[in-house]
Order: structure tokens, then C-alpha cells, then sequence
């Protein structure tokens, strides 16, 4: 064979290694993630919405994750939990607890979005009130609230929604009568008169009103807009012991809100309807929270409500920024979920 072939033959040669190599490669590097089983926390609100969607849409499962969930009534009682471990990711409203709980040493942030008040939003959160008061003109302005009988979670976002509120003809929280009242027996206290206003957000919003046992007397956007209701809470074992998981998490959470924030279609009218119990009618007619793409909360909010929670003597301490806050997570799956859609 003369110099020539043999240097063309070597060429090839080459060449089809490389093309082999070039072949094989993305099947090297593709591995898979380290299963993890996780415990999540839901509550009975719709702003759960995208736990319900990446379960269903598999989002969970191609990030390695099989997910327990724990639902309970409300926040508080997972705190404990979470901060121990026994818990991995808690969404819920913004509450003092976590922030006192943060600034007593446990192991616990907030890593994303979970729901915000959008000033163009409709009304998600809102103050209900019975009809007769609405109707018999006995609440025109928020002045009239003074004796009133409000059921509202304190001292959580609803009471500082609360508060806001009064504040703007001069009154407290001291200047009504506060009860503490489930939200599932809310409807009943309304229709029965036990109180005049009632702090609820969806699902209980739609259910009322479809019920005809209050209106929507003040939606939270006309008192705190743009305000960082809810948030994702992590504990230690994500923070520290395995934020891999962390990661993988919020990468399947924020394309599940990404899904989510495509509205009332009829694929996510059919998963909201299986994991609430709602009928796909009721969900229609409710209002759906806001949630960012991104996933970045509204920093001032949570600083605004601590503020207010030292104001009440609700908080020891203070807690800076970078005790209550990692975005490293959302930044983390940003950089995945773009990279995907490339």
C-alpha cells in the first residue's frame, strides 16, 4: 500500500473512533441521580398545586425522588419535625414560628416561592365577610371592623394582613374581637353568625361563595400587594446532609410551576381535582395563586412582617437575610430548567 492510502486510511480510522467516541459519550455522562426518598408536608390549600403536578407528571421521578406525603392542618405542627429531620420540605404561609425557630438555632430556610399576592391577581386571600353586614351597609369602610368578631391565625401573614388593614383608620388588632376558628368550620361560623369575617384563601373562598354564606368584602392585593405570602422550607437533612436531593427537588418543583402557571387546562384541572377532592366546577370558579417561574421570593416582604412580629412581641429576635433565605436551590434548577429547554 503506498504512503499515500495508508495516511488516508489512517484518517478514517480515526475519524470513526471519534464519531464512535463522539456517540457514546452522552450515554457515559448520563447518570443517574441517587434515588432519595423524601417527606413533604401539604395542607389543605390550593398554593400546594405544583407537589400535586410533579407527582403526577412524573417530574419527581426523573430527579431520582420518590415523595411521602404528610398532611396536616397547619404549619406549626411541622416545624418541630421538620427542624428534627423527621421532615425534609415544608410550603406554607409565612409565620412567626418559622422565624422564631430559625432565630433559636434550628436548622431550617426558606428556599423558594410558594405563593405570592399579585397586585393584578384576582383574589386568592381575602377577608369574607356575612352578608347581612355587607348588605345592611354596616362595613362601607374598614372603621367598622372595631368590635367585629374576625377569625384569623395569629401571629401569622393573616394577622398582619389583618393589622395593615386597621392600621389605615387607626386601629389594632386590640380593637377586635380575634378568634381562632379551623378553616373547614369557618363556612358554619360565618352562616351562623359566631363571627363577622373570616381571613381564607382557596379553596374555602370558592366553597363559601358558592355556598352563599359570605362575600368577598377586601382581597388581600388591595391591602398588602405583591406581599410574599408563602414559602418552601427546608430542614437539615436538605440543607446539610443531602442538598443534592435539595437540588433535584426544586429542579421537579419549579417545572411543575412552570406547568402550573400555564392556567386552568384541562390536564391540570384533572390533577388539582384527584389530589384536592374538589370538583373540576368549584376549581374553575376559584382563584389560583401566583407563583414565579423563578422562584425568587420578595425579601422586603418577610423583613416587613418581622418587623411587625418585634412590633407585637410575636418575635425574640431578629434574624438577618442570610439566616432566613438560600437561593442557591432556585438558582441551582433555573440553571437545569434552562439548559433543558435549549
Amino acid at each position: 500500500m503506498s504512503i499515500d492510502l495508508r495516511r488516508y486510511a489512517l484518517r478514517g480510522c480515526l475519524l470513526v473512533a471519534l464519531l464512535l467516541g463522539a456517540c457514546a459519550t452522552p450515554t457515559a455522562e448520563k447518570a443517574q441521580p441517587e434515588p432519595a426518598t423524601l417527606r413533604v408536608v401539604l395542607l389543605p390549600f390550593l398554593s400546594h398545586a405544583p407537589f400535586f403536578i410533579a407527582e403526577e407528571e412524573g417530574y419527581f421521578a426523573e430527579q431520582g425522588l420518590r415523595i411521602e406525603f404528610v398532611r396536616l392542618a397547619r404549619l406549626v405542627e411541622a416545624i418541630p419535625t421538620l427542624a428534627e429531620g423527621d421532615l425534609d420540605v415544608v410550603g406554607g404561609a409565612l409565620d412567626v414560628a418559622l422565624l422564631n425557630a430559625i432565630a433559636r438555632g434550628a436548622k431550617i430556610k426558606f428556599v423558594a416561592d410558594k405563593g405570592y399576592i399579585s397586585a393584578t391577581g384576582c383574589a386568592y386571600c381575602a377577608l369574607m365577610a356575612t352578608k347581612a353586614l355587607v348588605e345592611g351597609r354596616k362595613l362601607d369602610s374598614p372603621a367598622q371592623l372595631q368590635g367585629r368578631r374576625i377569625s384569623v391565625l395569629l401571629p401569622a401573614f393573616s394577622g398582619y394582613l389583618v393589622e395593615k388593614l386597621l392600621n389605615r383608620v387607626h386601629l389594632t388588632l386590640n380593637d377586635v374581637e380575634i378568634l381562632d376558628i379551623a378553616d373547614n368550620l369557618e363556612p358554619e361560623a360565618l352562616e351562623k353568625g359566631t363571627i363577622d369575617v373570616a381571613v381564607t384563601s382557596e379553596p374555602w373562598i370558592a366553597r363559601i361563595l358558592r355556598a352563599g354564606q359570605a362575600v368577598v368584602w377586601m382581597s388581600a392585593q388591595e391591602v398588602i400587594p405583591d406581599f410574599q405570602f408563602g414559602v418552601i422550607v427546608y430542614g437539615p437533612t436538605l440543607l446539610e446532609r443531602n442538598p443534592d436531593a435539595g437540588r433535584r427537588f426544586m429542579v421537579a418543583y419549579l417545572k411543575a410551576v412552570r406547568r402550573f402557571n400555564e392556567g386552568k387546562t384541562q390536564r391540570n384541572l384533572e390533577i388539582l381535582a384527584k389530589h384536592t377532592e374538589l370538583d373540576q366546577e368549584l376549581l374553575k370558579q376559584a382563584c389560583w395563586p401566583s407563583f414565579r417561574n423563578d422562584g425568587q421570593i420578595t425579601l422586603q416582604s418577610v423583613l416587613d412582617f418581622q418587623t411587625w412580629a418585634l412590633e407585637k412581641g410575636y418575635l425574640d429576635t431578629p434574624v438577618t437575610e442570610q439566616q432566613f433565605w438560600d437561593p442557591s436551590f432556585v438558582e441551582y434548577a433555573n440553571q437545569v430548567l434552562e439548559a433543558s429547554s435549549q
